[in-house]
This record gives structure tokens, sequence and C-alpha cells, in this order.
């Protein structure tokens, strides 16, 4: 069992992704301390990000997308008691996406978040 605190931590970290959402792999992470001008990072990318994974600590939030493809999500991290916490994890896919395909990816997402947060 985990506490919020620690399951926020393990969740927040993009690095970690690929251990719980099977079909991800991560090809590269740039780690940014406090706000992001995202008009300026835009302009240096010349386009849009592949995809955007923010923390907000205070919050204890996460939220991710790729904005050209109606595709994102959030996981809110939430006091259980001193050993456990809360975790909602919300989804958003385009209409004409494979939903057996996503409800098994999911599925098994959070089977392997829960397994992996009770070894903490």
């Amino acid at each position: 069992m985990t506490g919020a605190d620690t399951a926020f931590d393990f969740l927040s970290d993009p690095v970690r992704l690929p251990e719980y959402v099977a079909p991800i792999r991560l090809e590269d992470s740039t780690a940014v301390e406090g706000d992001l001008d995202v008009d300026a990072d835009l302009r240096e990318r010349d386009g849009a990000p592949g995809a955007g994974f923010v923390a907000d600590r205070a919050a204890r939030t996460i939220t991710w997308g790729r904005p050209d493809r109606d595709y994102g999500g959030s996981i809110t991290v939430a006091e259980g008691t001193t050993r456990t916490a809360d975790v909602t994890i919300r989804l958003h896919t385009r209409e004409e996406a494979d939903a057996d395909e996503v409800n098994r990816v999911f599925e098994r997402t959070i089977a392997t978040i829960r397994r992996l947060l009770m070894g903490r």
C-alpha cells in the first residue's frame, strides 16, 4: 500500500509510463521547472508537440494529451488513509477509436497501476 504523495511521485514521472501503460514507449522527455512558455516552445519546435504530459504537484493532478488527435486524459491522486491513495483516471479518445481495444488497454493499465502501487 502507498500514500498519496508516493503514488503521485510514481505516476507523475513520465519515464515510468511504459511500466504501467503497455502500448507506450518513451522516445524523449524534457523536464521543466515552473511554468512553460507554450508559445515559445512551439516556435522552437516548429509546430505542435507530439504529446503533452503535465504534472501539478500542488493539485496532485497529471494531464496528458495530443492536441491534434482528440486524445487526452488525467489522473488525480487524493489522500485515502495514511497508507492508501484514491486514484481517479479519466480518458478521452476520438469517437472512431476501437472501444473494445481502448477498454482492454485501460483495464490492464488500471490493474498494473494497482499492482505496482500496492507493492510500494
